[in-house]
């Protein structure tokens, strides 16, 4: 069996639907292969970080891998910050990255686009992939391929495989179909009993919601679990998108005080139950009696730490599932009920303003509009969207991701999304709209300008450094293939957003003009921030 078609049929296995990369040397002539194959389709863009913001984003909206196709050293390498996001949000991605053939080793001289040694590629990327293997044996190749594969899938993290040059000239042996692990019965006992037991002495339970709950499709099983025992859910920052907000048991996201309502739901628990939580500086760093304790049980997909012992290969929504079948009674309902927001668009004109008049806008439809925000002020602000889909790298927080996320979530699902960049992500990334224009997609991009990084500022607010050079956007865009628009208050915002959801064929760009007024959510979040480290 040709390599080519091994690799295709072992990602189309594994539900990958699209490769992502830029065409390099070391990967040439697969990449001939893979077109003659013509099964996976192959997205180009400018730069490496963003053919890996692009596959996480469709990886993350489509819940299962996406693959990166990159050359060795110089493309890999590249990419390396991009793909740590990935590996600490639990995001399952296939990193395919050339390498030297074995004559070209045995030469016995230095081979371009290797740093310390031929083997730093892999080393270094050890760091930030569950699983490496080099597919140099056709005798063991497809057992290593699917070995990676099959990690990427039951671990929800980027893997690493090395693809020599020559590995299209071998013959390869194919692989029986994948079986995906049960969980183990004594654990699924051991961890069910343990829970019952929690559940049974507690008065006031809450679920606190982690990513691996949407990473692992766990998300209907807690919805029902929540429902019949009527236990409040609130999520972290995280996985605020992961639990429907229509859902009765919702309370909303949960990252500090400032939510008031969620806040007091965890304050006033005597149980705890995370169901795959990423602790994180940002959400739990002045928080320990929310993630340790008597009250806190850290419930996560494969190892589970209980008091004294550890429980494996857990399943979430099986484990749910199992819980959901004891038939526990329902506790009494000792909450309140999640207050109700406001809108006013008239109180201020800053990026939370921008966000509740998309939403407003939203509602009144009846697509599916994922939204996709970068990090900064329009993170914060994006919180004020009550959208299905909400794609953030709310923890890692990686600048520039948003505009390449929006080709992935277009490749992989046809929807239109809404992107939230603010000036500086776009002066990062934003030349891949002209990639974006090519491969037919058409998000609208609100792009906030308020000249300066403003997320910097907001966390050294002394620093002289902030400020963002005047950039023509408008102009810009355009040259990039994009209509654009621009507003200054929510008048003209509302009818620049209205004439690009009304044009569907086209990308559209709306610059919003913005003073030094930052969100509220913001300002909080980066005072609270610097007072914690203040006071260590």
């Amino acid at each position: 069996m040709k390599f080519a078609d091994l690799l295709v049929q072992e990602l189309k296995q594994f539900e990958c639907e699209a490769l992502f990369g830029i065409p390099g040397d070391f990967i040439l002539p697969l990449l001939c292969e893979l077109q003659d194959n013509g099964a996976l389709p192959f997205y180009t863009l400018n730069h490496e970080p963003s053919v890996i913001y692009a596959a996480d984003a469709a990886a993350r909206i489509r819940q299962r891998p996406q693959a990166a196709l990159l050359t060795y050293g110089a493309g890999a390498l590249n990419a390396v910050n991009a793909i740590a996001q990935a590996y600490v949000e639990r995001v399952p991605l296939v990193i395919l990255a050339g390498f030297p053939a074995q004559q070209e080793i045995d030469r016995n001289v230095a081979i371009h686009h290797q740093a310390k040694d031929l083997d730093s590629q892999r080393r270094i990327l050890s760091e930030v992939t569950e699983l490496q293997v080099r597919l140099n044996n056709p005798t063991t190749a497809s057992g290593q391929l699917r070995a990676a594969l099959q990690c990427c899938r039951e671990t929800s993290r980027p893997v690493l495989i090395e693809i020599p040059r020559d590995a299209i000239n071998f013959c390869y042996v194919p692989l029986p179909p994948y079986e995906a692990p049960q969980m183990p019965e004594r654990e699924a006992v051991k961890l069910e009993s343990y829970l019952f037991q929690r559940l049974q002495h507690a008065r006031q339970p809450v679920f606190l919601v982690g990513i691996e709950v949407q990473r692992f499709g766990a998300a209907q099983a807690v919805e029902d679990l929540a429902l019949q025992l009527n236990i409040p859910i609130v999520t972290s920052f995280l996985a605020r998108a992961s639990i429907s907000h229509d859902h009765p048991c919702y309370h909303g996201t949960f990252i500090d005080e400032s939510d008031t309502h969620a806040y007091q739901l965890l304050q006033e628990s005597d149980l705890i139950i995370h169901l795959g939580v990423i602790v994180t500086d940002s959400n739990f760093a002045a928080y320990p009696n929310f993630v340790r304790g008597d009250a806190v049980v850290q419930l996560h997909q494969g190892t589970t730490y209980l008091p004294h012992e550890r429980c494996y290969d857990i399943d979430l929504q099986a484990l749910c599932l199992r819980l959901l079948s004891q038939h526990l009674p329902p506790y009494s309902t000792w909450f309140e009920p999640t207050p109700a927001s406001e809108f006013d668009p008239h109180l201020a004109w800053n990026s939370t303003t921008v966000v509740e008049l998309i939403d407003a806008q939203l509602s009144s439809q009846d697509a599916c509009v994922p939204i996709i925000s970068d990090v900064g002020d329009c993170l914060f602000a994006s919180l004020h969207a009550d959208a299905s889909h909400v794609i953030a790298p709310a923890y890692y927080a990686s600048m520039g991701y948003s505009i390449p996320a929006a080709l992935g979530v277009h490749v992989t699902t046809g929807l239109r999304s809404v992107v939230l960049v603010g000036d500086g992500a776009f002066l990062m990334t934003g030349l891949e709209l002209c990639q974006a224009v090519h491969f037919g997609a058409s998000p609208i991009v609100i792009l906030f300008n308020n000249r300066r990084w403003d997320m910097i500022e907001a966390f050294a607010p002394e620093l002289i450094c902030t400020s963002l050079p005047e950039c023509d956007f408008q102009r810009l865009s355009q040259a990039l293939g994009a209509v654009t628009h621009q507003a200054n208050d929510a008048k003209s915002f509302d009818a620049a957003f209205n004439a690009a959801w009304a044009d569907s064929s086209k990308l559209h760009v709306i610059e919003v003009q913005l003073g030094r007024e930052r969100s509220a959510r913001l300002t909080r979040f980066a005072d609270a921030f610097t007072q914690r480290l203040c006071a260590r």
